[in-house]
């Protein structure tokens, strides 16, 4: 029994324990099981967190892989990596959204199978992430170094085609021919904006690229930020360098001039409106191969990127090819209509010849066949509203931008422009008085106003806004842009504050509300007779040739008025009401050449500071002048009728009364013009100059001296002059004439090219007084006529002719050279820029002796006339030739017995590298300008030829000129020539001549 119990109890026990580890097990697999349940939450969480690490472990391996694109190529394990990464992000997405569904069940009511199949596959999928992150660690390699990408030699722009627009693709070809010469390594391409210097550049880029003169041509549009990184980047992508934008600029510039050194290459920089050192980039003045062309708004600009080789400025448009752009965007049939022909060159016309204007206008008329909106289009361009059209909004903004950047006192200055007619060209010593006179500049001296105003200028100028004048110190808004300020103005003031008239008269309510009024050459024959306009400030009459008359209350309730232009009208008087007029600042009378007389009333315009009455009939200024305490400025001419006492209708008349200058306490300018023939003017000179020894403020003189006589008692006695023993340098500017010559009067004389107007003229005499010599010193051009001894101007000492920059000498029968090098011992003329040289008998040479190496090096102009005994302008025994690094323009005229231009056997290995202009007129015995025909004259342009029969070999002569354009002459002339025998040479030279007629 006891057996069977053992026995039973073991059979027992042998299942027991079995079915025991059976339940362990199981209770082991459900808790498992139950434990991806309960710690869901828990697991989801850590599965988050190991996908996010994974996406950093993946952004990391990123940024490697950019930072060295280029120079290196990605592994294909690590590109499997990202297939894998790409397709567990799917995954784990999947995974989100199921267990967003769960959590929206109730506790308890989701089916424990599904929340057991979801436990598992987050637990198993964080599992997953983490080893595919540990796949690709940063220090394992995930690229490999890749063979080196050629560098992309050049990446076409696709330029608007201008071939058959000459006025702007001639700029093209100018510089083409420039990037061929090897001394051309700087370019600077200038103009305003909207004139067309993108598209000359960007033509000039593909036409230079289809050529093999480049190995790379780079093109970089600059904006206003990081100007150095911005080119690197650009360079370096193109020459397929590595790119670590952690290395600093110097570094990378290394890296960049070391791949450039040895390669031809081209870089053209767009819209430079800020200073680059190019150095800083990797372009160096030593890579022998490799050259820079930029454009920028200012010629002032040209030094942005370094020193230049040449400035080119791009001009506008001719009008036959204004048109013809224009006509390029509008449908061929419309214009066809008879009224849009007629509408279509009125439009064009308001655009200046701007290219990008031009484009804007014609895209916006492409096909509108109403002609009632070109002749609102013409309307708006004419006298914009208040708010331009979308096509004009762009030139409006072009306007707009630097307009934003000036301070409120530059933007009012620049919008006094609206004032002026289009296209008017105004004097920079006038708007800057105009500035003065309404305060918009304001110092106590009206020479700091003046240095005030032509900084102001420059800024407008290299800002785009104004451009300088054809006429010397003139300059003008573009015609595009004036409309604006014109608009500009007028919101700022409300529409009747600033009047600008061109055709209809102004109302009564437009004077009473006006505060500016411009009627310039408005034709105006009259004038109302006592507007209402008390807050007026400025009036502008002048050029009204018709107006012979101003009402006599005119003035009556003008009390505000600051600025008065009555310039180049034909009035014979002004009205009493001119007493008014307490407020008035500038006074401008000068060319009314019917003006008689001044009225004593004059003597109320106690605030006046510049009074201007030149070339008019006044024949004497009226004492009240003397009660002007506050005259800054008198300029007055007296060129008929002058004497000490003129009888005017029998009574004598005092031309300037005692003590008149002297009372003039304020006066810092003044200008009296004198007919120099008038011999009376010797008898009341005396006495003005011992009244203007005493001016303390006189800082511009403008002044006859009949002889040395009265110069010395100002120059040893003025006070001005002589303070704080400056000696001249106090002045501003001079022009001050010494002697008469009796013979001939002087030929026209330009000094508008000289930095500074101080300008002496010594005439006659037979000797060289200290007095001529101390102005001397300080003069920037200097007129020398019919000395009677004087043999060279080195008797004047190499001292008092260093700082000249503009020399005339004429009529000085004894001078047999201009400078005797021997005998200055040093440099001359190291800043001279023009020298004339007229009627010198006896001159033999131009320079004599020994030449220092910067004499003349600066000579831009060279004119030499009726000098009858040279037979050589540059002769070989002195090389002065080899000076003139610097010539452009070479005028010979009536030399009858010149031979040669260039002596034959002169060294010219470097000379004349800069000629642009050869004229010679009336040379019988020239026979060569230069012998050498291997010559390249690399820089000719134009030559005009005129009675000059024995000069037969120009064709040889000029065979290397490659940028010869034009040869004036007559058909006789060529008819004779000697050709060489390569026809090429005559075919390319037909081409060149132009027929004028003989003198």
């Amino acid at each position: 029994m006891a057996f069977e119990v053992t026995a039973g109890a073991q059979a027992v026990g042998q299942t027991v324990e079995p079915a025991a580890k059976c339940g362990v097990w199981i209770f082991t697999y459900l808790k498992h099981k139950y434990d991806y349940v309960r710690n869901l939450g828990k697991n989801f969480k850590k599965l988050e967190n190991e996908e996010m690490r994974l996406q950093n472990r993946k952004a990391d391996v990123q940024n490697v892989l950019a930072a060295n694109v280029g120079r290196m190529h990605i592994t294909n394990e690590c590109r499997n990596w990202f297939q894998q990464v790409d397709e567990k992000k799917d995954k784990i997405q999947h995974l989100k959204t199921k267990y967003r569904r769960i959590n929206k069940y109730l506790c308890g009511l989701c089916p424990f199978p599904s929340l057991l199949r979801l436990g598992r596959d987050v637990v198993k999928e964080t599992k997953e992430l983490v080893s595919l992150r540990d796949q690709i660690k940063l220090e394992n390699p995930v690229m490999t170094e890749c063979a080196p990408t050629p560098p992309d030699r050049f990446r076409n722009r696709h330029a608007q085609k201008i071939d058959d627009l000459p006025s702007l693709n001639r700029h093209v070809e100018i510089v083409q021919d420039l990037l061929k010469q090897d001394e051309f390594k700087r370019v600077c391409i200038w103009g305003p904006p909207g004139v067309g210097k993108t598209t000359v550049m960007e033509n000039l880029h593909d036409k230079v690229g289809q050529t093999s003169q480049f190995e790379v041509i780079f093109w970089v549009t600059m904006d206003n930020t990081e100007c150095v990184e911005k080119i690197q980047r650009v360079l370096e992508d193109q020459l397929g360098l590595p790119v670590d934008e952690k290395s600093s600029t110097g570094k990378r510039a290394a890296k960049i001039s070391e791949e450039l050194e040895n390669k031809s290459y081209l870089l053209f920089l767009d819209h430079v409106s800020s200073k680059i050192n190019l150095r800083e980039v990797g372009i160096h003045d030593d890579h022998n191969c490799g050259k820079v062309v930029f454009a920028c708004t200012s010629r002032d600009n040209g030094n942005f990127c370094g020193p230049t080789d040449e400035d080119i400025k791009i001009e506008k448009l001719s009008k036959e090819d204004a048109q013809k752009l224009f006509n390029r965007k509008v449908s061929a049939d419309i214009m066809k209509k008879q009224e849009i022909i007629r509408l279509a060159p009125l439009i064009v016309k308001e655009c200046g010849g701007m290219p990008n204007m031009i484009n804007l206008i014609a895209q916006k008329l492409a096909k509108v066949n109403d002609s009632a909106r070109w002749r609102d289009t013409l309307l708006e361009l004419q006298a914009p509203s208040k708010q331009p059209s979308r096509e004009l909004e762009e030139v409006y903004q072009l306007f707009k931008l630097p307009y934003n950047d000036l301070d409120e006192s530059k933007q009012l200055c620049l919008l006094y422009w609206a004032l002026f007619p289009v296209g008017y060209e105004v004097h920079r010593d006038y708007i800057t008085e105009c500035w003065r006179a309404e305060q918009l500049i304001s110092f106590a001296r009206l020479g700091e106003t003046r240095d005030r105003g032509h900084t102001v200028l420059d800024e407008f100028v290299n800002a785009g806004l104004l451009d300088r004048g054809i006429k010397a110190r003139h300059y003008k808004m573009f015609e595009h842009f004036q409309r604006v300020a014109l608009r500009i103005a007028k919101c700022n003031a409300g529409s009747h504050r600033i009047l600008v008239k061109e055709g209809a008269n102004i109302t009564e309510e437009q004077w009473t509300c006006a505060e500016r009024v411009s009627l310039i050459q408005h034709q105006l024959s009259s004038l109302p007779e006592q507007p209402q306009c008390s807050g007026i400030l400025t009036l502008l009459l002048q050029k009204n040739k018709s107006l012979t008359q101003i009402p006599v209350s005119f003035f009556a309730c003008m009390q505000k008025l600051r600025v008065l232009d009555l310039h180049d009208t034909r009035i014979m008087s002004l009205p009493s009401s001119i007493s008014s007029l307490i407020k008035l600042r500038g006074l401008y009378l000068n060319d009314c050449g019917e003006l008689e007389n001044i009225p004593a009333d004059i003597g109320k315009l106690q605030s006046l500071e510049i009074f201007d009455i030149r070339r008019t009939k006044i024949r004497n200024l009226p004492k009240e002048i003397q009660e002007l305490t506050n005259l800054k400025c008198l300029r007055v001419s007296f060129e008929q009728n002058v004497s000490s006492h003129n009888h005017f209708q029998g009574n004598p008349v005092v031309v300037i009364h005692p003590d008149t200058v002297s009372k003039l306490i304020s006066l810092e300018e003044l200008s009296i013009g004198i007919d120099h023939h008038n011999t009376e003017w010797n008898n009341i000179v005396g006495a003005i100059v011992e009244e203007l020894v005493g001016l303390e403020e006189l800082t511009t003189l403008c002044f006859y001296f009949p002889g040395e006589d009265c110069l010395r008692p100002f120059i040893c006695q003025s006070v001005s002059w002589n303070r704080e023993n400056m000696q001249g340098n106090n002045f501003r500017s001079f022009n001050i004439i010494v002697g008469h010559h009796q013979t001939n009067n002087p030929s026209e004389f330009d000094i508008s090219e000289c930095s500074t107007e101080k300008h002496l003229r010594f005439s006659g005499g037979g000797s060289v007084p200290d007095t001529v010599l101390q102005i001397l010193q300080h003069a920037y051009s200097f007129e020398l006529i019919g000395h009677q001894n004087v043999t060279n101007l080195s008797l004047f000492g190499a001292d008092r002719l260093g700082g000249l920059e503009i020399c005339k000498i004429e009529e000085c029968n004894e001078m047999e050279s201009i400078i005797d090098g021997d005998m200055i011992g040093g440099v001359a003329f190291q800043f001279l820029k023009q020298l004339h040289i007229i009627n010198i008998p006896k001159l033999v040479h131009i320079w004599k002796g020994l030449v220092s190496p910067e004499s003349l090096s600066r000579l831009t102009k060279l004119i030499l006339k009726d000098c009858p005994s040279l037979e050589n302008l540059f002769s070989k025994a002195h090389g002065i030739v080899q000076q003139l690094v610097q010539l452009q323009h070479l005028e010979v005229e009536h030399c009858l017995e010149m031979k040669e231009i260039i002596e034959t056997g002169s060294d010219v290995s470097a000379a004349l590298p800069k000629l642009k202009t050869i004229e010679l007129r009336n040379l019988p015995k020239l026979s060569t300008i230069w012998s050498e025909v291997s010559w390249e004259w690399p820089s000719l342009e134009t030559i005009e030829i005129r009675e000059c029969v024995m000069l037969k070999d120009l064709p040889s002569t000029m065979a290397n000129a490659i940028k010869l354009r034009w040869i004036r002459c007559t058909s006789d002339w060529k008819n004779e020539l000697n050709w060489p025998s390569d026809p090429a040479i005559k075919d390319r030279f037909q081409r060149m001549f132009v027929s004028v007629y003989q003198q």
